[in-house]
C-alpha cells in the first residue's frame, strides 16, 4: 500500500492519476521511456546552467558538465550538474500543468523549461510510486539544497534537505516499485542509456556492474563517419549493406544524417521505420515522416535538429517545418539517384534491377516519381534497353518515335523483337507487373504517342517478297502438301533466326476460343449464330525463307520426311507467336523430331548410340 502522506504533504494541482494515464496510455510507447525524459531534463538543466552563466569552461557551450546515471539497490539515480532548481521552481514542476489532465494541455505546457521538466519527471510515476529530486540552484552562490518528494497518491512534499550538495545541479532518485525492479539492472540500464543518448552533446556516464563509470554519449554523429564506419553502422542498425550512401544536411533546419539505399527489393506498400534522433536523443527507431512515401528504397539515421517535437518527444508534430524537411530530404533522395546514374552506372543499374517494381508502382501515384522513372528507368525494348525519354525524344545515334508497339508476353516480345528492330518497329516487353500501366499514363500525359497492342499481320506486312522466287513457290507448294488446308506465305524476314509466324484466324475470335478448349463464349458466342452464311477464314501459316530449315522443304525430300519438317516449322511458328501450344502441338513436335533423327540416322547408316 502506498503510504500516508505527512502532514505537511501538499497536493498537485492536477489529475496525477489522469496524467499518468495519458502517459501510459497515449503518449509514451514504452515505460522505458523514464530513462530517456530523466537524460533530456538533465541535459536541459546543464544547458540552462550554461545560458545563465555565459560561454562555458574552454570554450565548450555546455561547460564541460554532464550526467551520471547509476543503480543504488532498487533505485535509479540520475545527476547532474546542471542549474538547479529553488524549493518555488520545484512547487511550480507539476503546478504549471495545470488541474487539467488533457492530452493537448500536456502537449502545450512542454513548450517552456519548466514543463518540459515537470512532464519528463512525471514518466516516471510510470515504473515508480515514489520520485525523490534533491537539488541545487546555480542561481545564488549561498543557495540552499532543496528536497521535494512526490508520491503516487498525488500528494509532494517540499523541504531543506538533510544531506547539502557541494555543488549545484540535481540528483533524482527513482523509488521502482516491486514489479518494475527490472529496470535496475546495470547492464540493462547502460543499453538503454546508450540507445537514447548515444549522439547526445554532453558527457553521459552509467556505473556498470563493478562501479567503474562508462560512458556512453558524444558519439560521432553518423554524418562525420569514414563511408567503411557508415556501412557497418547501416550494417549494425538495418541489417544490410548499402547499395549506396548519401550524406543529408539542410542547414535552415538543422537536419543531418545518412541515408542508405537498400540493394534488394522493399515493400511499396509503406516506407520501413528510420533511425531518428533531436538534438542528439533518440525520437523513434521506426520514424517515417521525414522522407516522401515514394522514398521506398531508403533508410536515415538522422538528427532533426529544431523540428518540433510532440508532447510525447517520440514524433514530431505535422508542421510546415517537418513537411519541408521531407520534401527537401526527398529531393536529395532524387538527385543523389540520378548521380548515379551519370557518375556510376554499374550501381545505377544494381539499384534498378531491384527496385524497377517498386519505382513502377511509385510512379503510377506520384507525378514526381513518374517524370523519374521516364527520363532514368530503362524498360526492356527491341532496340535494346532504352528509357521512355529515349524512345519518343531520341538520342545522339537513334531517331526518337511517336508509336510504340506493346508485347504482352516475354515470350513473344523475345522471338519478334529482332525481327520488329529490322523492320523500324518499336515494341515495349510489357509482360512485366505496372508497365501495361505505365504506358497507358504516358499516352495521357503525351496524347501525340500513338500506343498499339503488337500485331503480327504489322511484322508480316514489312517483310520483303522473297528475291529468289522459284525457291518460295516451291517451299509453299510442299508446305502445302504437307499440310493440307493449311493457309500458307513465304516471305523474307531478313533474319535466319526466325522460321515463321501464325497469325491467328481474321475474325479475331475463333483461334482464342479454340485455343482455349473449345466452346465459344462471349462475341465468340454471338458470331457462332452467322457463321453458316461466310466461314471464317483460319490461321495463316507465314514462312521465312531465310531459315535454312525452311528452304529445306525446297529439297527433294521423302514426302514424310517433308510432312515432319513442315509440321514442325508449324509448331515453332506458334511459339514465334507467343501462342501457348495445345497438348497435341507437344505431341506434334515430339513425333516429328524423333522420325526426324530416325531418318537421319538411317541415312547415314549409323543407329543412335
Amino acid at each position: 500500500m502506498t503510504p500516508e502522506p505527512p502532514s505537511s504533504a501538499e497536493r498537485f494541482q492536477v489529475d496525477l492519476r489522469g496524467v499518468v494515464e495519458i502517459l501510459s496510455r497515449h503518449l509514451y510507447s514504452s515505460p522505458r521511456v523514464f530513462v530517456r525524459e530523466l537524460i533530456q531534463n538533465a541535459r536541459d538543466a546543464i544547458a540552462a546552467r550554461a545560458l545563465h552563466e555565459g560561454a562555458g569552461a574552454d570554450g565548450d557551450p555546455l561547460g564541460g558538465r554532464g550526467i551520471q546515471i547509476r543503480v543504488d539497490g532498487d533505485d535509479i539515480v540520475v545527476s547532474d550538474d546542471g542549474l538547479g532548481l529553488t524549493g518555488e521552481e520545484m512547487r511550480s514542476l507539476l503546478a504549471t500543468i495545470g488541474a487539467s489532465s488533457k492530452r493537448e494541455d500536456l502537449e502545450r505546457v512542454r513548450e517552456d523549461f519548466l514543463g518540459r521538466f515537470g512532464i519528463g519527471l512525471l514518466s516516471c510515476f510510470l515504473v515508480a510510486d515514489t520520485i525523490e529530486v534533491v537539488s541545487r540552484s546555480a542561481r545564488t552562490v549561498d543557495a540552499p539544497t532543496m528536497r521535494w518528494t512526490g508520491r503516487s497518491d498525488g500528494t509532494y512534499a517540499i523541504s531543506d534537505s538533510d544531506e547539502v550538495l557541494p555543488a549545484p545541479g540535481t540528483r533524482v532518485r527513482v523509488r521502482l516499485r516491486p514489479e518494475e525492479v527490472m529496470w535496475a539492472s546495470p547492464r540493462r540500464l547502460t543499453t538503454l542509456a546508450r540507445d537514447f543518448a548515444r549522439y547526445l552533446d554532453v558527457p553521459v556516464t552509467v556505473i556498470d556492474d563493478s562501479g567503474a563509470p562508462v560512458q556512453i554519449s558524444l558519439r560521432p554523429a553518423p554524418e562525420d563517419l569514414r563511408p567503411d564506419e557508415a556501412a557497418e553502422l547501416c550494417r549494425t542498425v538495418f541489417g544490410f549493406n548499402p547499395l549506396s550512401t548519401l550524406r543529408l544536411d539542410i542547414p535552415m533546419l538543422g537536419v543531418r544524417g545518412l541515408a542508405y539505399i537498400t540493394p534488394h527489393r522493399e515493400s511499396t506498400t509503406g516506407r520501413a521505420g528510420d533511425l531518428v534522433y533531436s538534438r542528439g536523443l533518440l525520437v523513434a527507431e521506426d520514424n517515417t515522416q521525414l522522407a516522401p512515401d515514394w522514398a521506398y528504397f531508403a533508410r536515415l539515421i538522422l538528427d532533426a535538429g529544431s523540428l518540433p517535437l510532440t508532447a510525447s518527444r517520440e514524433s514530431f508534430q505535422e508542421t510546415a517545418l517537418t513537411i519541408e524537411a521531407a520534401k527537401q530530404i526527398g529531393t536529395m533522395l532524387r538527385s543523389h539517384i540520378v548521380d548515379l546514374s551519370r557518375a556510376h552506372p554499374d550501381t545505377f543499374r544494381r539499384f534498378v534491377t531491384a527496385h524497377s517494381v517498386g519505382l513502377r508502382a511509385m510512379a503510377l501515384d506520384d507525378p514526381t516519381m513518374f517524370r523519374f522513372v521516364y527520363d532514368h528507368v530503362p524498360f526492356v525494348t527491341s532496340r535494346g534497353e532504352r528509357t521512355l525519354a529515349d524512345l519518343l525524344d531520341g538520342t545522339d545515334s537513334e531517331p526518337g518515335t511517336r508509336v510504340l508497339h506493346q508485347s504482352y508476353t516475354q515470350r513473344q516480345f523475345d522471338a519478334l523483337a529482332p525481327l520488329a528492330n529490322a523492320q523500324g518497329v518499336t515494341v515495349v516487353d510489357s509482360s512485366h507487373v505496372h508497365e501495361p500501366q505505365i504506358l497507358q499514363r504516358l499516352v495521357e500525359i503525351r496524347p501525340e504517342v500513338r500506343l498499339e497492342t503488337l500485331s503480327l499481320s504489322v511484322l508480316v506486312a514489312g517483310a520483303d517478297s522473297p528475291t529468289d522466287r522459284e525457291l518460295a513457290q516451291t517451299v509453299e507448294r510442299a508446305a502445302r502438301m504437307a499440310l493440307p488446308g493449311q493457309d500458307i506465305q513465304v516471305v523474307d524476314f531478313g533474319t535466319e533466326a526466325l522460321v515463321g509466324l501464325e497469325l491467328p484466324a481474321d475474325d479475331g475470335w475463333r483461334p482464342h476460343s479454340e485455343r482455349n478448349g473449345g466452346k465459344a463464349s462471349g462475341w465468340g458466342a454471338i458470331f457462332d449464330e452467322f457463321s453458316s452464311t461466310e466461314e471464317p477464314r483460319g490461321p495463316q501459316l507465314v514462312l521465312n525463307v531465310c531459315s535454312p530449315l525452311v528452304r529445306s522443304l525446297g529439297e527433294p525430300l521423302p514426302a514424310h520426311v517433308r510432312t515432319h519438317v513442315a509440321n514442325t516449322l508449324r509448331v515453332l511458328a506458334v511459339l514465334h507467336s507467343g501462342a501457348p501450344l495445345l497438348s497435341h502441338d507437344h505431341v506434334i513436335l515430339a513425333d516429328s523430331v524423333a522420325a526426324l533423327v530416325k531418318t537421319a540416322t538411317e541415312t547415314t547408316g549409323r543407329g543412335p548410340r
